[in-house]
């Protein structure tokens, strides 16, 4: 089964609210000149973001009262403002173990030009009997 996808457009306002929102401010992923000074072209998405999104695609897929137990990536490249980002994944593994559902997915994101930017990624869900 493949999950459904989720497609994501990367602005440095959205990078912003979820610094704030995660009271991580880090200069790195607002702050072009320091980005800059430190080596980097411009800022870039805190790896948390991705991960949220990853979350996001998987709550929308599951539905409500499916949970997420477990959820693990790495990353392969950096995500900057102006990316277009689509998540995606399937099902690698259904099990029940008394009254849950588990199933296993193996998950990627890739921007616009098909370079995969976490790959692989890997969630353990839960759903209801």
């Amino acid at each position: 089964d493949r999950i459904v996808a989720l497609r994501k457009n990367i602005t440095l306002t959205g990078m912003v609210f979820y610094g704030a929102a995660t009271w991580d401010f880090n200069r790195s992923h607002y702050d072009h000149e320091y980005a800059q000074r430190h080596g980097f072209s411009q800022p870039f998405v805190d790896g948390q973001m991705l991960g949220a999104i990853l979350a996001q695609m998987l709550v929308d897929w599951t539905g409500d009262p499916g949970s997420i137990s477990k959820l693990g990536f790495r990353f392969r490249d950096f995500v900057y403002p102006g990316d277009v980002l689509t998540c995606g994944g399937c099902v690698t593994s259904k099990s029940s173990h008394g009254d849950q559902n588990l199933i296993e997915c193996e998950l990627y994101v890739e921007n616009q030009d098909g370079t995969m930017v976490l790959y692989p990624g890997h969630a353990t869900l839960r759903l209801p009997s």
